[in-house]
């Protein structure tokens, strides 16, 4: 049977069919896209962590071509992700996404280091960028082979203090590897045409606002692990390791800094209403004087553990959350102190979701943080608990860190609440860990135990308790502190006040509404903010300078004091005062 030609049909029937591919082709776009975007969270991007096996070695590397539509319908190679096949995708666009029709992925071929060993294979033992001038010394030694992109591998004998056993793209000139045995290549990849005006990294963030070095965010950086050469000393240890070395000191003090809403991302960050202002606030560097202002207060405070109560990412703004996490925990890393991280409402905004970020944490030095049991509602539910100075196998803090979730998708517009289901799992956690704890004061009749425990809840969205500033008398609840903004509570009380007053919380700390930074006496409970860290955030109601907010415990008198500090005077402490104080019970 012949088809009649379209010449042959009515100019109707003509528009008609042309009409109906293009609307189907939109259709089929659409739903492609939406499929894409509504994947689960846990495929929202492939995360590397364990980069093949103990004796795994990079034998080869080469990059990927994929062609496509903005990301989409990718013509290429399926990404391999798998560590038991021979090569691996780093599951990262060295375009960062920059390009509407292709993408870039770097594979890497592994082998068992004993084959090699056997056959006398080699292995790839340096890598470097090779700019124009180096290019030709490259060509003429044969040991190397240039790949593209300005990269260029070494290979030869396998060498367990060289060999290298993992491969990462990190992006921006910031770009830093916390991890032990990884080391970031100086040099960016030849993405795209080299700055003539290569300006370095700056290290002081007002050295120069006359040039945008933003120009500079999207660059590729290699990062290369040799995971044979760390000792085991400096191996990541686990979780639970890290969370068994929390303690008080020997005077029973136990210092925590509070970060909030640092709002880092991959590059070097747009600065958001700086105050005090800049000259030229396009060319300010956020993520350079938030990780400046971080730093001092580090070495003035010199904390026991550091708690990050979300939004530690711009999610939406940065391209590589990955990257934007390394820059944040690499100091704290270096001064091998332990953090605890909860998750804020943009942290997972970004390519990597709330599952992935904690399995992120979970394989970094000196991070307590724990995804939490599945069957509590979010990630990021968990207990830490600190070692008493006094008794030695008892505990004298009880820390509860919860997932305050994102935006409510019940028919209570805003922000959404903490579960039945959290309050539960609080609850559970106190009458666990109750038998452990130091008793502090005289038993009340709404405590469940013989005595109240020195302990705090950390999160990130405030409870609706925050914005009631009157008692049910109208008189006024004591406050220290800025209130600036409108209280961001959720619409719906779901009660956890109740919880934390029933198993004696003594402070209960969040961020999330950057221009308030006061602590509030509710009855028995006090409720702080920690002050927003990060330039890359909102600030402005008049003018807020960034802030960071410090808690001193003390299980030999029983305390918890506080204190801040400001970006503008990281040297001087400000609001300080005594928020328990055991013997007054």
């Amino acid at each position: 049977m012949r088809f009649t030609s379209l010449r042959r049909l009515s100019k109707r029937s003509r528009r008609a069919i042309i009409y109906s591919t293009v609307c189907l082709t939109c259709l089929f776009l659409f739903l492609r896209i939406r499929a894409k975007r509504s994947q689960s969270a846990s495929e929202k991007y492939a995360l590397l962590l364990d980069q093949g096996h103990e004796n795994d070695v990079v034998v080869d590397m080469k990059f990927s071509t994929c062609h496509g539509l903005f990301g989409y319908f990718p013509f290429c190679r399926k990404s391999i992700t798998n560590p038991d096949s021979a090569w691996i995708r780093v599951p990262k666009d060295i375009y960062l996404g920059r390009r509407w029709s292709r993408q870039v992925f770097l594979d890497y071929r592994l082998e068992d280091k004993d084959k090699i060993l056997e056959l006398g294979s080699s292995t790839i033992n340096e890598v470097h960028v090779a700019m124009e001038k180096e290019k030709e010394k490259v060509d003429d030694d044969l040991s190397w082979d240039t790949i593209g992109y300005g990269i260029t591998v070494e290979r030869g004998r396998y060498d367990p203090e060289k060999s290298i056993t993992g491969v990462n793209f990190l992006f921006g000139r910031m770009a830093t590897d916390p991890r032990p045995g990884w080391t970031v290549i100086e040099k960016p990849l030849e993405v795209d045409l080299q700055k003539e005006d290569n300006l370095g990294l700056l290290e002081t963030p007002d050295e120069d606002l006359t040039t945008d070095h933003h120009i500079y965010d999207d660059e590729c950086y290699m990062s290369v692990q040799r995971r044979n050469a760390v000792s085991e000393e400096d191996s990541v240890k686990s979780t639970a390791s890290y969370q068994t070395e929390l303690s008080f000191k020997e005077d029973g003090k136990f210092k925590i800094l509070q970060v909030a809403d640092a709002h880092l991302v991959a590059g070097y960050g747009r600065c958001r209403d700086p105050w005090p202002t800049v000259s030229n606030e396009e060319a300010c560097l956020a993520d350079v004087r938030t990780m400046n202002f971080i730093t001092s207060v580090l070495d003035i405070e010199k904390p026991d553990l550091i708690v990050m109560t979300g939004d530690q990412v711009f999610g939406s703004e940065s391209k590589d959350v990955e990257t934007a996490m390394f820059k944040l925990v690499k100091p704290f890393v270096d001064r091998k102190i332990p953090y605890a991280v909860m998750m804020g409402n943009h942290d997972s905004e970004g390519n990597l979701s709330r599952k992935q970020i904690y399995q992120l944490l979970q394989s970094l030095p000196y991070s307590v943080s724990e995804a939490g049991p599945g069957y509590v509602s979010g990630y990021g539910n968990y207990v830490l608990t600190v070692t008493s100075s006094e008794q030695g196998d008892k505990n004298g803090l009880i820390m509860y860190f919860l997932d305050s979730h994102s935006y409510s998708r019940s028919k209570v517009p805003g922000y959404d609440f903490l579960k039945d289901d959290q309050k539960v799992f609080v609850q559970n956690s106190y009458t666990k860990n109750s038998v452990n704890l130091v008793p502090v004061g005289k038993i009340t009749t709404d405590r469940t135990s013989d005595g109240r425990p020195l302990s705090m809840a950390f999160f990130h969205i405030p409870l609706p308790e925050y914005r009631e500033f009157k008692t049910p008398d109208n008189a006024d609840r004591p406050i220290s502190g800025s209130y600036k903004e409108g209280c961001t509570a959720p619409m719906y009380n779901s009660h956890m006040y109740d919880v934390f007053k029933g198993i004696g919380v003594s402070v209960v700390s969040v961020g999330h509404d950057h221009c308030n930074d006061y602590c509030m006496k509710y009855n028995d409970i006090n409720l702080c903010y920690g002050g927003a860290v990060g330039e890359g955030g909102y600030a402005g109601y008049g003018g807020t300078s960034r802030r960071l907010r410090i808690f001193e415990i003390d299980d030999k008198n029983n305390t918890i004091r506080t204190w801040k500090r400001l970006q503008t005077k990281p040297e001087e402490t400000f609001d300080e005062e005594v928020l328990f104080d055991g013997a007054k019970l």
